[in-house]
Formats: C-alpha cells, sequence, structure tokens
C-alpha cells in the first residue's frame, strides 16, 4: 500500500528532510511575536522529496499504522499531486485539501508539518492525516513549537470560515472532534 510511494526516495534526501534544522534566525522571530509558521496549501515542486520524507517516510509511524491503514482503507491512499509547479498532498478520487507548516527561517518553503483534511459531513471537517518532523514532535529539538497542535488550530480556523462547519474531526482519534466556536451571531 505504502511500498509503491516509498520507492521513490532516496535515502540521503530522507535523512536531511527529517534532521533537526538548525538553530538561528527563527527562533529571534518567534520571540519578537513573528510567527515563525508560514502554512500554506502547497510548496514548490522542488521539495517533492521532504514531502516524501515527512509523511511516507515518518519514523513514527509505525505507532499509528492501524489508524493510518483504517482512513487509507476509508478514503483512499493520498498521493503527491502537483499543479502549475507546486506539489501537495491530497486524494484524488476525493476532495481533500491540504496544509502544509513551513518554518520561515530554518528551511524556508520545506515543510515541517502537514496535515490532510476532508469535509465529510455538513458540520464537519475531518482531519484525516497528520505528520510532524521529528524535530518538531513530541521530544524533539523544536517540540516546543507544539506544530502539531498548531495544524489543528489552523485547520479549525479555516472550519470557522465555512459555513455550516461546527466541528473538527481529529486524526487517527476514533472519531473525536473539537466544536469550532463561532461568534455570537453565527450560524
Amino acid at each position: 500500500m505504502l511500498a509503491a510511494a516509498r520507492a521513490g526516495a532516496d535515502d540521503a534526501c530522507m535523512r536531511e528532510a527529517l534532521a533537526p534544522p538548525s538553530i538561528g534566525a527563527g527562533d529571534a522571530a518567534a520571540a519578537a511575536g513573528i510567527d515563525p509558521f508560514e502554512f500554506v496549501s502547497s510548496v514548490d515542486a522542488a521539495a517533492w522529496k521532504d514531502v516524501e520524507a515527512l509523511f511516507y517516510f515518518h519514523p513514527r509511524q509505525h505507532a499509528l499504522i492501524g489508524s493510518i491503514r483504517r482512513n487509507v482503507e476509508q478514503y483512499g491512499q493520498p498521493e503527491i499531486l502537483s499543479r502549475g509547479g507546486r506539489i501537495y498532498l491530497g486524494i484524488p478520487q476525493r476532495d481533500t485539501q491540504c496544509l502544509f507548516a513551513c518554518h520561515r527561517a530554518r528551511r524556508p518553503g520545506v515543510p515541517v508539518g502537514v496535515v490532510i483534511y476532508l469535509r465529510t459531513q455538513a458540520d464537519l471537517l475531518d482531519m484525516l492525516h497528520v505528520a510532524v518532523a521529528p524535530a518538531y514532535a513530541e521530544g524533539g529539538l523544536h517540540a516546543k513549537a507544539d506544530l502539531a497542535l498548531r495544524l489543528v488550530t489552523e485547520v479549525r480556523g479555516i472550519g470557522r470560515r465555512i459555513a455550516g462547519v461546527r466541528r473538527i474531526g481529529l486524526p487517527y482519534s476514533g472519531g473525536r472532534s473539537i466544536a469550532v466556536p463561532r461568534p455570537t451571531g453565527w450560524r
């Protein structure tokens, strides 16, 4: 299932993409109150191997393999898709959306986190898959950035802007969701 996607990545690129980024200007920006992350729906096609490494070769993937397989069986196999010199993750037979997190200073334009989500019900955006580079995950050098939580927060913000969406389904959680708060008077 995932083997076909894995066949294309070479070891050197994988090691580079999963290596902890150097500490530098991004930390100063964060201290100054500037968001160190840029959230984008696609990245330059030159980041193909970085996206492969982040999403298909994640070293902690085995911990959630049962939930990942269930999502793949239910919704389809995520693929790297391209359009106009840009790439994104999606499920071709579904109207999925992708959101990458790129660190502005450490490796600009290279994703360090990603979420694939889909509106599965009128009131629900389901986060189908999420991946965060090991350096940004629990126990990583930059774990304090809470990147997984930031991705959930960003999708929640997107949900607030879509009429009728009231919940965000959390990935690999057995159907749990969080509410999307609305200002008074919203429907």
